[in-house]
């Protein structure tokens, strides 16, 4: 079994490689001479195929150089790139997460077993066409002669680059790294460079970063040249950590013109282009979600003392002095935690083009896939969990949205079907949406089923409107489809989609025309762990109202109040808002008892997706950040309640479920 720090760093770097060959190969598939997406394919395969060979998995090695050298007659334009060879990539592709899974259940160890002679004799056959000039051995490294010749130091054009890289007190540092003569020597090379990358800039190593990555020899030390804000021993101290690897040589260079070695290196300039490793230092560090999950309880329990602190009151100077401070402090750190939470949802979109490209094949369809907004951030927490839902709405969208070529243009459609995948973000709210023009949701028929199941009565059909009615495709094992196929069934499954949202804090609602197509929309809050919220008392009471449900506060006169169709409702700017009493739903009072009374009502007008609901409560408060706290697997079901917060006095109020309040 491996050491677990470097398993850890080869399953994260390969998926990242993995999601750049994927995105590049569909990309090549609609852009064959993009040699920057060649490039960075090629880039890709290069590296996957160096760390494979440092961390000693042979299949996966030969896979990977074997994919390499057919991407490199890609770059230098002796292979085509036709639709069968994009097939093959991603068949390759398949291959590597295969394996890559495979190395993860076995604890760092490739299994026995696994055959892909097949696999790489139809590469090898495809590959047959291309020039037999082609050197098998890859594109990747230096000889041995070129090594030989390369002296250690930097040249004057060198120099200029490292000056102009350099910032105000960062500094020059010279070093020399000797290996421990032991296994994983590659390894702990390129340990050792990416720790100089997360404490500063590495402008130059022997042998080169990629070099390393590559190779499958061992190295016994390293001269490096990097940039630093670090002084000279918290460096030495930074670079010790790394097992195996001890500094011999350490210079920090305060002139770069009396270096004593820049003179003697003009030959080395030579191979300059194959030996600098100069690029912009990694200003990213890897973290467990885990650390951030207990760094956002951390902050979240600062927050609650802080308000525990402000409600106490006390009147003295120096109390009034820190209380601002405290408070401006909490806030950046709150932001600042935030910001490290969220992740752009692209990370998330990027696997959907291959599923899309693979099920239209299989089901004789073509689509347009449209994807928009991947910058739009998200909580990585909420990223995660938010997978599965998204991929069931593009399969139906796939399967029951988009028809047939020939249904298409019997309809007077264009034969190419179009998927859209749009995120954006909308006040404190991120908006995620699933729309094609397809085959549309049939009302009247969901009305029939819903009928058929006893979920509604005939009459009360009559009086539901039109978004309600379409809401039924979310009631468990409610489908209208004709066939099940092995790709979905619109509504099979769609109760599990609407639960994971709502699980999120978020919601989920349908538009659709018949014969034009759906729209699916998933409202989600940018975090699950802070937010802002009103709030109010009921019988007695304190609750909590998260924010963006609100959409304004009034008070209303009881004589106000209207009847339509036998609802209580107020009239609000031409617009009808049905009342809900909160001290009915939490308490002993009717909304009868409120209508009797001789002084104003205090009204919350609650929107909860496109609709908006008056809630009269007992008096409002104020607007605070409050930490939300989860009621636990016992009450995380209980009707009109979502969690629960700490407040000034250390009592706990609950905080309302608006999508379950219904006038």
């Amino acid at each position: 079994m491996q050491d677990n720090g470097y398993l850890d760093m080869f399953f994260d770097e390969a998926k990242e490689y993995v999601e750049t060959l994927n995105n590049g190969i569909l990309t090549l598939e609609n852009n064959p001479g993009d040699k920057e997406t060649i490039d960075a394919v090629f880039r890709a395969a290069h590296s996957l195929k160096g760390m494979a060979a440092t961390m000693g998995f042979e299949n996966l090695t030969e896979l990977t150089h074997k994919m390499e050298n057919m991407l490199d007659r890609v770059r230098e334009g002796k292979l085509e790139v036709r639709t069968d060879f994009i097939d093959l990539l991603l068949q390759g592709l398949d291959n590597i997460q295969f394996l890559v899974e495979k190395i993860r259940e076995n604890e760092g160890e490739e299994p026995d077993g696994i055959n892909l002679e097949g696999f790489i004799k139809e590469l090898a056959s495809y590959g047959q066409s291309a020039s037999s000039s082609e050197s098998d051995a890859g594109t990747a490294g230096l000889d041995a002669d070129e090594e030989s010749d390369f002296r250690v130091g930097l040249n004057q054009q060198e120099k200029k680059e490292l000056e102009s890289q350099k910032k105000d007190k960062e500094r020059i540092y010279h070093l020399k790294v000797v290996l421990d003569d032991q296994d994983f020597q590659s390894v702990r090379a390129f340990m050792v460079l990416k720790k100089i990358e997360e404490i500063g800039t590495l402008f130059k190593s022997v042998p080169a970063k990629e070099e390393i990555e590559d190779s499958e020899e061992s190295i016994s030390e390293l001269d490096i040249y990097a940039l630093s804000w670090l002084p000279t021993d918290e460096f030495k101290e930074e670079l010790a950590e790394v097992s195996g690897a001890e500094v011999l040589n350490f210079d920090e260079i305060e002139n770069l013109e009396l270096d004593k070695e820049s003179a003697a290196d003009e030959q080395g300039s030579l191979h300059a282009e194959h030996k600098v490793n100069s690029f912009q230092s990694s200003s990213t560090v890897r973290v467990d979600i885990s650390k951030l999950d207990t760094l956002m309880n951390m902050v979240g329990e600062l927050l609650i003392n802080k308000t525990r602190l402000q409600s106490l009151d006390i009147q003295k100077s120096k109390f009034n002095e820190i209380i601002p401070q405290l408070d401006r402090v909490t806030m950046e750190l709150h932001h600042i935690v935030m910001q490290i939470r969220m992740v752009p949802v692209g990370v998330m979109f990027s696997r959907f083009p291959r599923m899309i490209r693979d099920l239209s094949n299989k089901m004789e369809k073509e689509i347009d896939f449209v994807m928009e907004g991947q910058e739009t951030e998200l909580d990585r927490s909420i990223i995660d969990e938010l997978s599965d839902p998204l991929t069931h709405l593009l399969r139906n969208a796939i399967d029951h949205g988009i028809e047939k070529p020939e249904a298409r243009k019997a309809k007077g459609k264009n034969e190419e079907g179009r998927i859209e995948l749009r995120a954006y973000q909308k006040g404190s709210e991120i908006i995620i949406e699933v729309k094609d023009d397809g085959a549309g949701i049939d009302a009247e028929k969901i009305g029939r089923k819903a009928i058929e199941k006893g979920i509604v009565t005939e009459e009360e059909l009559e009086q539901m409107e039109r978004r309600d009615i379409l809401d039924f495709v979310f009631h468990p094992g409610f489908s209208t489809a004709a066939e099940v196929t092995d790709v979905s069934g619109r509504g099979v499954g769609m109760d599990i989609v609407r639960n994971v949202v709502k699980k999120l804090d978020g919601q989920i609602s349908i538009e659709s025309e018949l014969g034009q197509g759906s729209t699916f929309t998933i409202s989600l809050p940018l975090t699950l762990a802070i937010t802002q919220a009103l709030m109010i008392t009921v019988d007695g009471d304190t609750f909590a109202i998260p924010l963006n449900a609100v959409s304004e506060t009034l008070t209303i006169s009881p004589e106000n109040i209207k009847k339509v169709r036998g609802k209580d409702v107020i009239v609000l700017r031409e617009n009808t808002i049905p009342l809900v009493s909160a001290a009915e739903i939490f308490g002993h009072e009717s909304l009868d008892s409120f209508k009797k009374s001789e002084s104003d009502l205090s009204v919350v007008i609650l929107k909860s997706g496109d609709r908006f609901i008056g809630l009269i409560v007992e008096e409002l408060l104020n607007q605070q950040e409050i930490v939300i706290k989860s009621l636990g697997n016992y009450l995380q079901d209980t009707e009109y309640i979502s969690g629960a917060t700490i407040i000034g006095d250390g009592d706990v109020a609950l905080i309302i479920d608006v999508r379950d309040i219904v006038a």
